[in-house]
């Protein structure tokens, strides 16, 4: 099912089909390390644990999950990078 509100063209694609839980994860990880401030993801799978493993590792990162959805036989998942909050200093 597609989200209901248009989501923005990916500066980059990541095709992670056929790999499992939690390679989907760690790849992501990865390719965000090089993207800009504000960039958007995309990244399809064909695990469907990326339905609960993409919203949540973005919270836990700080990057905005903009929508995961099936699409097919395979998965479609939008983040967007934030930057990282200043450290505290004690």
């Amino acid at each position: 099912m597609l989200p209901a509100t248009p989501l923005p063209v990916p500066s980059q694609v990541l095709d992670t089909s056929g790999l499992l839980c939690p390679i989907p994860i760690v790849r992501t990880a990865a390719v965000v390390k090089g993207l800009s401030d504000g960039d958007v993801l995309l990244v399809t799978a064909t695990d469907p644990g990326i339905a609960v493993d993409m919203p949540m590792w973005c919270k836990a990162m700080g990057h905005e999950h903009l929508a995961t959805f099936k699409d097919g036989a395979s998965w479609k998942s939008y983040l967007r990078k934030r930057p990282r909050p200043p450290r505290r200093m004690p």
